[in-house]
């Protein structure tokens, strides 16, 4: 193979077939391969070069399996994050690392033998996953609350805004006792969000709107569990943290919203279809795109002297068919 066809495929150059830039890739990083940053910068600003400069590579990892639901739920995300990386010049790699099984020193040597400087946290990290890991080493942001380390940047749906304009659009239907649904692996951080506005939200309304205990939805679990809660509380309608399958309302026998109204906190769907909630749309890939490249600029590395900020995007009301 000529050293033209190896140098096109590291750098991702489409005119090499997909097989053999994988070949190549993972020759490259038993070989601890890493491209000259000067040399790459001489070469993509030659005047005879006229197509857009690709700046570079980032990663998103996923603690969990590709076909786990959190990895499915964020996929919408990924794909808006995708899309704006490409707008900055960007390629991104994903590394689902429950399946991989990597050490984090093995990572560590493939994000550097790739040249990868960026970093993207997806949904389903905990405080225990990556310990060790040298942060400081990398740009990074992460997708959700959860602390994995308390210096990372963090992006997150606005969480209390989004049960604020729901609980006023249920409320607007004319629904006053209104039902809380968690699914069971909702993140812990978001889940105590999640609560503790909707019993603001409650307190708020007084007598108007009394407070009812919340039903945890675990997946596959057959509707009766559900049914003996909706019969004690008598909700007139439900509102969930994320989307449930709509097959166990199905057999649960409830229709939204002849039977009960539905409006869904954060909807994580590509689109949000005929459900009423709030739509998160492209925001948060967007912005974790924006927030990442805007530090990578900068060369702001994580800094192990100051703790992490938070940033809340919003996600807009989608006035559907289920309430």
């Amino acid at each position: 193979m000529s050293v033209a066809a190896v140098s096109y495929a590291l750098r991702g150059n489409p005119r090499i077939p997909e097989a053999t830039r994988l070949a190549i890739r993972e020759a490259a990083e038993e070989l601890g391969y890493r491209p000259d940053p000067l040399l790459s910068a001489l070469i993509s600003y030659r005047s005879d070069v006229k197509t857009e400069r690709l700046k570079g590579e980032v990663a998103m990892l996923y603690p969990c399996a590709k076909d786990s639901p959190r990895t499915r739920s964020f996929r919408v995300h990924r794909e808006c994050f995708g899309r704006r990386m490409a707008e900055h010049g960007y390629t991104v790699s994903d590394f689902y690392l429950d399946t991989i099984g990597y050490s984090v020193k093995r990572l560590r040597q493939i994000l550097l033998a790739r040249n990868i400087r960026g970093v993207i946290l997806g949904w389903g990290f905990q405080a225990n996953t990556l310990p060790d890991f040298p942060w400081q080493e990398f740009v990074v942001v992460s997708t959700e609350r959860v602390v994995v380390h308390p210096y990372l940047d963090r992006i997150s749906i606005n969480h209390f805004r989004a049960i604020r304009v729901v609980m006023d659009k249920i409320r607007a239907k004319g629904h006053t006792r209104i039902g809380l649904l968690f699914h069971d692996d909702t993140p812990e951080v978001v889940r105590k969000n999640i609560l503790g506005s909707y019993l603001v939200e409650t307190h708020e309304a007084g007598k108007r709107c009394p407070r009812l205990t919340h039903f945890e939805h675990t997946r596959g679990d057959p509707p009766e569990r559900f049914l003996r809660w909706f019969e004690k509380e008598k909700p007139t309608a439900l509102l969930s943290g994320g989307r449930i399958d709509d097959a166990f309302f199905r057999e649960a026998g409830l229709r939204f919203p002849r039977d009960c109204g539905l409006a869904i906190a954060e909807i994580d769907e590509a689109g949000p279809g005929r459900y009423s909630g709030i739509y998160a749309g492209n925001v948060l890939g967007q912005t974790l795109a924006d927030m990442l490249v805007r530090k990578m600029v900068t060369y702001d590395n994580v800094s192990l002297h100051v703790e992490g900020q938070i940033q809340l995007v919003n996600g807009v009301w989608h006035d559907g068919e289920t309430l």
